[in-house]
């Protein structure tokens, strides 16, 4: 069977703690979000390009904040989930997913470079 999807998203496990925190309905808002944007890709309407290299994906009442793998097409990285509580994203939130994801990022660099030595 072919796999249709257009990007994978990989979740950090801060974002995993995240996310069992959230609703059942809420949980499922986010990872539904989350299947269409892998399906259709940068087509997907609730995605917001916050600078940077950050995006949100933002069903209602929820956000998920990510970046692109460039190491590694076709892959984002899901950093920090949250409830979506005003219309502008926090700052402390975009900065907490820039920097867990900018470090996973840099370690899986780091190891992609030592595989290759």
């Amino acid at each position: 069977m072919k796999d249709e999807r257009q990007y994978k998203a990989e979740y950090l496990p801060e974002a995993i703690e995240q996310l069992t925190k959230l609703s059942a309905e809420n949980q499922d808002k986010i990872i539904e979000a989350i299947r269409i944007f892998e399906e259709v890709g940068t087509a997907y309407k609730n995605i917001n390009d916050l600078n940077d290299g950050l995006f949100e994906i933002k069903p209602k009442g929820v956000r998920a904040y990510f970046m692109y793998d460039y190491n590694r097409r076709r892959v984002i990285i899901i950093g920090f989930i949250c409830l979506k509580k005003t219309q502008e994203a926090p700052k402390r939130y975009i900065k907490q997913a820039r920097k867990l994801i900018t470090e996973y990022l840099e370690t899986e660099k780091t190891e992609l470079d030592k595989c290759k030595d």
